[in-house]
């Protein structure tokens, strides 16, 4: 069986939906052995274990070297990008790094390197796939959808888009949304989340914050629940190198959508059977709004069909089997796969890398070596105050009666899902709760936070499967596991290894099964609905010590589904 690497300077979005989902997908499938690594932590040994390399929006130094050595030892190689990294327009907040010469030089060399580009664009295609022996368009799936649309007692409409997008807005959306707000008053709600143009706080608009995490933006975006979504782009050679992505998230939460009538959206949007396409006028903007908000049968005709298209056209069981036959053209496994050791290579990169920092910043270096030594201080004393907290923690553990949870961290938002953690875990008073999280993509360690004198965190690096050796020997100690259903788990890799927990020695596991059908009990989260099949709550049923029921309903439904067992049941 192939092995996969996929290699990228950090986790974002792109590199979730534009590699890592397929590939998670296709291993769990068993068609391929799968790895990820972010560029700083990549070693000699997942190089030589790979035997395609996917360098997914690489950019840095030690990946165009990786590049290199890997090409030589016969790897196949690709690169993947979904945006002209090479061509960052200078008022975007990343564009300093990209416009970097070094920076360019290293795309380029991984790009030398690889003999396959895969990307979303259709103009990405056109521009770089001549400078590869294949090149592919890919698609990015549709996540977490939705299975029904809900009703609103208001036309709710909405933005989503990432704080870089405020300068967009202003452009071209102030003047039209004003005219809204002002033509219909209360018996509409605007929403915008991430970017917070000018007009948010000109208008009393809602502003929701960025939503940091993928699952979180989704989750954000279902509760939302937005009957219109829209979605403008400028018209510059930047943005039409980009993926329609944005119809894919409205798509997936039956958002009808009103996008820029312009490359990419002209790609994916059919004006008036799945979105409006519109000019970037007011009145057109203005138009295409008030059409939707007053046209209710147009507007649930074309949710119907976005919701169509999320779960059939771009499911991720589709588009990973058709990455898997991209990145597999022509593919033959290199016989010698040795690899040089990367330690002496990281090495003179530091090197490298401080001279070209001194050129860059000139008479400021001195500077910037000052606020970079003072980051590392920070750095270095978070690490002494996480290291201090490891051994307050152990001796919690060794003193008291401890309970692992798997689950976020409740707040006291009015979400349906938080307030249930809450209670859980008001219910078990008795224990001091360290609650588990996977959001700190390229933590090195395992953290921890103490929260108060009931309640501490654990992050660690979801996609570093070492980590979850940490995390099963932590819960061996606590002697007690509660886990919260099993919706925000089940994707990341250290999730799979949630099944382990059921056989460690001494441990107690509860399982809350809020969040599981019957469907009544997961409204809230309906969105990962798909994802929550009968096998798992079968597994969980069938090897959990204490089930937490919210109903004498919830209980009988397991015993009636499965069958009576020796299991405790607890109704909270």
């Amino acid at each position: 069986m192939m092995n996969v690497l996929v290699v990228s300077t950090t986790f974002i979005p792109s590199v979730l939906l534009c590699g890592h989902c397929q590939l998670e997908y296709l291993e769990k499938q068993g068609k391929l052995n799968y790895k990820f690594s972010i560029s700083h932590f990549i070693n000699k040994r997942n190089v030589e274990w790979a035997d395609i390399i996917v360098f997914l929006r690489s950019d840095s130094d030690i990946d165009a070297y990786v590049s290199k050595i890997a090409k030589k030892a016969g790897k196949k190689l690709i690169y993947v990008m979904d945006d002209d990294l090479l061509n960052v327009p200078d008022y975007l907040s990343s564009s300093p790094y990209y416009l970097l010469p070094s920076t360019q030089h290293n795309i380029r060399t991984i790009m030398s390197n690889c003999d396959t580009f895969l990307t979303p664009s259709p103009v990405l295609l056109e521009k770089y796939g001549p400078s590869f022996k294949y090149k592919y368009n890919i698609a990015e799936p549709s996540l977490n959808r939705i299975n029904r649309k809900e009703e609103n007692k208001k036309v709710k409409i909405g933005f989503a888009g990432s704080i870089d997008r405020a300068h967009d807005l202003n452009e071209i959306l102030e003047e039209a949304i004003t005219q809204i707000a002002d033509k219909y008053g209360d018996s509409i709600e605007i929403e915008v989340m991430g970017a917070r143009p000018d007009f948010v706080d000109k208008l009393g608009l809602k502003y929701l914050p960025y939503q940091d995490g993928y699952d979180a933006y989704t989750a954000y975006m279902a509760k939302c629940n937005w009957d219109i979504g829209l979605a403008p782009m400028p018209l510059s050679d930047f943005h039409r190198c980009k993926y329609f992505n944005k119809y894919v998230e409205y798509a997936s939460f039956g958002i009808a959508g009103i996008y820029t009538n312009c490359e990419p959206y002209i790609y994916g949007i059919r004006d008036r059977e799945n979105g409006l396409l519109v000019n970037n006028t007011t009145e057109e903007w203005v138009k295409a709004i008030s059409e939707l908000i007053e046209n209710e049968e147009l507007r649930k005709k074309i949710s119907a069909e976005c919701l169509r298209e999320a779960n059939e056209i771009y499911a991720l069981d589709v588009l990973a089997d058709d990455y898997l036959e991209k990145i597999t053209t022509d593919f033959v496994k290199a016989e010698n796969s040795h690899i040089p050791g990367l330690g002496f290579a990281k090495f003179i990169i530091f090197f490298k890398r401080v001279f070209r920092k001194v050129k860059e910043q000139g008479l400021g270096f001195p500077s910037w070596f000052v606020k970079k030594i003072g980051k590392k201080i920070e750095d270095r004393n978070e690490f002494i105050k996480d290291n201090r907290n490891k051994e307050k923690l152990k001796d919690i553990i060794s003193k008291q009666k401890t309970m692992f949870v798997i689950a976020p961290m409740f707040d006291d938002s009015d979400n349906k899902y938080n307030q249930r953690v809450k209670r859980v875990d008001e219910y078990f008073s008795d224990c001091f709760k360290i609650y588990f999280s996977g959001e700190d993509r390229i933590a090195e360690h395992l953290k921890v936070d103490i929260i108060d004198d009931k309640h501490a965190t654990i992050i660690c690096n979801s996609f570093d499967i070492l980590q979850a050796e940490e995390v099963l020997d932590l819960i061996g100690k606590c002697h007690n596991c509660l886990i919260h259903s099993v919706i925000r788990f089940m994707r990341d890799k250290i999730s799979n290894d949630m099944y382990r927990v059921f056989d460690l020695p001494d441990t107690k596991v509860y399982w809350d099964s809020h969040g599981m059908i019957p469907e009544e009990y997961h409204e809230a989260s309906n969105f990962h609905t798909e994802k929550i099949t009968a096998d798992i709550e079968k597994i969980f049923y069938e090897k959990a010590d204490v089930l937490i029921c919210e109903n004498e309903e919830q209980k009988e439904h397991f015993i009636r589904k499965y069958g009576d067992r020796e299991i405790e049941f607890i109704i909270i």
